[in-house]
């Protein structure tokens, strides 16, 4: 975040007989909080302190548990775990109280990551709206950003049959049509061009209805007053805008995608999630994109990246890969009959540059050590499963410390499945 202020923070903390922190309470600094933390004499004082206070107690044994903050988007919401901007900052919790991410990692930033808190993996939730067009995102690259994107459900009323899907890359038979790929960036160009008139001449409008109504130019409203909003527009402005929309579309190239797809956006790969596909997503934590085009107004800038992306753009084509396997946990069963059953299947999700997503699945009541240096983030997807101290089911996810020894994930009796980051 941008250091427009400076916040000043109280911790009171126990050591272990090693002369190590075994328990964290900590806020904001006043005189009252000084005083009533100043009023303990052992650990057994801190739980009545956290009470007093409303500060959250964190044990270093255990993970650190995750709360997140829910972003607004003109598509939908971001749901951020480890964000940390001005336009949000995710919590850790101990379940009753929480408090800022970044509060933790200033007070032990070698403990929790091994000195890389400001490069901590960006892990957060994709959730576009189940309608077409309202639903859609930014069709956009990275030169930079590596990302991965896990689904983990897709919406029915969206789409029936339960497969819904990206747009990655451009359409290889379209693409045939034309005697040369400078030929069809230029017929494409010229596509995203004609839309972005017709965009521009209806966000205009739009923005007219927001002044009317007292509604910021770039505060995010939803699906249904935008339509409300629409209905006032000349139809004959509506229509071409479908049209153009529909032949700038028409370029691009659709993936589907079901419930436990796993997606690596490549770098300068153009893409956009579809409406109604919820996903996990792991990324570098960096703030870069080129919006090549968008279905409706782009609240964060001013103006669209098309001419920029298309001189680097990836033209290739794009489809799911199996996930090549790091481990099978083979055990023998119970009965002693000699048979023999997988109790814990790794695979890679991704390995980037910088970090490595895993997707762990564990049979009922079995385990895993995570044998990894550094931190790592771990997010349930489906099941239950203890995570170094941390129930973890569907969505609910932990920062495991670099420095707390033994990572041990243990499944209930329903199984689990986890996804696991952590930095190479």
């Amino acid at each position: 975040m941008a250091d427009s202020a400076v916040t000043t923070l109280l911790a009171l903390v126990s050591l272990n007989e090693e002369g190590g922190i075994s328990q964290v309470l900590m806020g904001d600094y006043s005189t009252s909080a000084e005083n009533v933390c100043r009023e303990a004499v052992s650990e057994s004082d801190m739980p009545s302190i956290s009470e007093r206070l409303e500060w959250p107690l964190f044990s270093l044994n255990e993970a650190v548990r995750l709360a997140p903050v829910s972003i607004a988007k003109p598509w939908g919401q971001e749901i951020w775990y480890t964000g940390i901007e001005e336009r949000g900052q995710s919590q850790v919790t101990d379940g009753r109280y929480s408090m800022p991410l970044p509060w933790l990692l200033s007070l032990l930033p070698d403990y929790l990551t091994a000195g890389k808190a400001r490069d901590l993996n960006l892990l957060k939730i994709l959730d576009p709206l189940p309608e077409d067009v309202f639903g859609d995102l930014y069709f956009e690259l990275h030169e930079e950003k590596q990302e991965v994107y896990v689904v983990t459900s897709v919406d029915r009323t969206a789409w029936p049959t339960g497969t819904g899907g990206i747009r990655i890359g451009f359409d290889p038979l379209k693409r045939a049509n034309y005697e040369s790929d400078e030929a069809f960036v230029s017929a494409f160009k010229a596509a995203v061009k004609s839309y972005e008139v017709v965009r521009r001449e209806i966000d205009a409008e739009l923005d007219e209805c927001r002044l009317a109504s007292g509604v910021g130019l770039t505060e995010a409203v939803s699906a249904e007053q935008t339509k409300q909003w629409l209905a006032s527009l000349p139809e004959g402005l509506l229509q071409r805008e479908k049209d153009l929309r529909l032949n700038m579309d028409a370029f691009k190239a659709t993936l589907p995608l079901d419930v436990g797809s796993v997606l690596k956006v490549p770098c300068y790969t153009p893409h956009s999630l579809l409406h109604g596909v919820r996903t996990i997503e792991f990324q570098t934590p960096v703030y870069e994109r080129q919006i090549l085009s968008f279905a409706q107004k782009v609240l964060t800038q001013d103006h669209w990246d098309t001419d920029k992306a298309l001189e680097c753009m990836n033209l290739g084509d794009h489809q799911l890969q199996p996930l090549p396997v790091v481990e099978r946990r083979v055990e023998e069963d119970i009965e002693g009959q000699g048979n023999r059953a997988v109790s814990a299947l790794v695979e890679e999700v991704v390995s980037f540059s910088d970090f490595e997503v895993w997707r762990i699945t564990l049979q009922p009541n079995s385990c895993y050590h995570l044998l990894k240096p550094g931190y790592a983030l771990a997010i349930g997807v489906s099941g239950a499963a203890h995570v170094q101290g941390q129930l973890l089911q569907g969505e609910e996810a932990c920062l495991l410390a670099a420095e707390s020894g033994e990572k041990l994930l243990s499944a209930s009796d329903t199984g689990a499945v986890l996804l696991v980051s952590f930095p190479k």
